[in-house]
């Protein structure tokens, strides 16, 4: 039987992602979401994840994106503070990586989620950089991690599959993606749902496909699609 873990990466970016989160479980395909622990919607996702105990939740560890949560950092930001360009990332020092990245995932234990797994905002941790880093995250922290990694791992991951997005988002696509699926395997299938706020736009330019892809995976035909095609939805709590 294939399997097919439906992941909204972002929650906690901002309360209008947070609640096209939610809608994806309650009335779509969602299985999995990961949390972002720097980001202003961090709270809110909490407090959802808390009236929602149905959610299976992971981190998307983050070195991109806003502001860490550490403030010691040399190497990470720049003078404003802020993270660096994801295309900087040769310069952050280890040290410096994974102790805000420890934070992170101590930060979403410490607000009382379960994590189940552990993945990253523009998949830093497939990175050859990243491979020192994660190796000890996983020392100490033995969850699973997403797949796609650049560089040979035996670590337990599922198989990432990045083909819904930006001119991927479409019915035609989705399908595309379902009927390429291999029996007795397990796929995470990346997905950015979300409502749209003043949050989400000053972060980044993805985002009207975000309400393109919310839909489609509250779409019938989607169900009907994982039906007739005999793919079982699961989550990362399913697999371990």
């Amino acid at each position: 039987m294939k399997k097919l873990i439906m992941n909204a990466d972002d929650f906690g970016l901002s309360e209008a992602v947070n609640y096209g989160i939610l809608k994806g479980f309650q009335d779509g395909i969602l299985t999995s979401t990961t949390i972002m622990a720097n980001m202003p919607g961090f709270d809110h996702a909490v407090e959802m994840a808390k009236q929602h105990p149905e959610m299976h939740i992971g981190v998307h560890l983050n070195l991109t994106c806003y502001k860490p949560l550490l403030q010691t950092h040399k190497t990470l930001v720049t003078e404003t503070g802020y993270f660096r360009n994801q295309l900087d990332i040769d310069v952050y020092d280890e040290e410096e990586m994974y102790q805000e990245l420890e934070a992170q995932i101590e930060k979403v234990l410490a607000a009382g989620i379960k994590i189940d797994h552990l993945d990253s905002h523009h998949h830093i941790h497939t990175t050859e950089k990243l491979k020192p880093v994660i190796k000890r995250l996983l020392e100490k922290y033995p969850y699973p991690i997403r797949g796609g990694f650049v560089y040979e791992s035996d670590v337990k991951k599922s198989e990432l599959i990045m083909a819904f997005y930006n001119e991927g988002v479409s019915l035609e696509s989705f399908e595309n993606i379902i009927k390429g699926m291999e029996d007795d395997k397990t796929y995470d299938l990346m997905c950015h749902p979300a409502y749209i706020d003043k949050v989400l736009t000053s972060m980044t330019s993805y985002y009207m496909k975000r309400i393109e892809e919310l839909d489609i995976i509250c779409n019938k035909e989607c169900k009907a699609l994982l039906e007739k095609e005999k793919v079982k939805l699961v989550s990362y709590a399913d697999i371990q």
